[in-house]
């Protein structure tokens, strides 16, 4: 059954309103002036200049320990926006991101 123009217009400007149903934010790393690597899906004014998507590569001479924790920041900055009230997660978190498991100290 094939529905109207209009019906189907509707259907999707109703799926794309209802919150957790638009595609995830892209995650972007910065470094703040502490010189610290900050990942987030919301860059503040100041570092836009800088700012990069999280997926860009890294910088020659990053180490392998500093590869999986760049990996494992950029993880946890995308689940982020699927977090609830109370510290729970969004089904649709497990769809958009990659659980990566915490990378041990660099020595």
């Amino acid at each position: 059954m094939r529905l109207p123009f209009f019906a189907t217009a509707v259907a999707l400007a109703f799926s794309l309103a209802v919150p957790g149903v638009a595609l995830s934010a892209e995650v972007y790393r910065w470094t703040d002036e502490y010189g610290q690597v900050v990942y987030g899906t919301w860059v503040p004014e100041r570092y836009r200049a800088n700012a990069v998507p999280a997926n860009t590569p890294l910088p020659r001479g990053t180490s392998a320990c500093e590869a999986k924790w760049h990996r494992y920041l950029a993880s946890a900055a995308c689940f982020d926006q699927y977090r609830v009230v109370g510290g729970g997660l969004k089904p649709e978190a497990y769809q958009r991101c990659t659980e990566v498991p915490q990378p041990d100290p660099c020595t």
